[in-house]
């Protein structure tokens, strides 16, 4: 039996998928994918995803909230906020998270200047405003993803002994 991962991803799908993939294969690349939940690589095939997700936030993994600007801002076939339903997946992921007392870095992405008003937000959300947060940008990939590595290994995540170092090539890779 493995151990449970150590950084679980979670992100808006309308926006964010793209952004949360190369953040999964970075990271991967440096702690090694068994440390790494990302839902659409790593939810096994035929069970509740639900369930899936649960049992890894039990865990009490470092939460990575990748903050998109639909993260907040989606709207269901109503127009009212997904944030609000109690349902929502991303809802659920971060209240998980937070009342497991977990670890929870939010990750501004391109187009996200700061997090929500704690007043704009759900009551179980609203703790979110007193975390500390990191930028996640396209045009600074690798100078952010430096940054997110050294937060990870001080809060005792280990490197793989031949990790990847991120040059100049590898922030050109990601903006192709």
């Amino acid at each position: 039996m493995t151990a449970a991962p150590r950084i679980f991803i979670s992100y808006r799908t309308a926006d964010g998928v793209d952004k949360a993939t190369a953040l999964a294969r970075e990271l991967n690349a440096v702690f090694g994918a068994d440390q790494v939940f990302l839902d659409k690589e790593d939810l096994p095939a035929g069970q509740p995803w639900r369930e899936a997700v649960g049992a890894t936030l039990d865990a009490r993994p470092v939460l990575l909230l990748l903050v998109t600007p639909q993260t907040f801002a989606a709207r269901d076939a109503q127009g009212r906020p997904r944030i609000d339903d109690p349902t929502d997946p991303v809802r659920r992921e971060v209240e998980t998270a937070l009342a497991a007392k977990a670890h929870l870095i939010p990750l501004l992405a391109d187009g996200v200047e700061q997090l929500p008003d704690a007043r704009s937000l759900p009551e179980p959300l609203r703790g979110l405003g007193e975390r500390t947060w990191r930028r996640l940008r396209a045009y600074d990939w690798a100078e952010d993803m430096e940054r997110l590595v050294a937060d990870l290994q001080a809060l005792g995540l280990k490197r793989l002994e031949r990790s990847v170092q991120w040059r100049e090539t590898d922030r050109r890779r990601w903006l192709e």
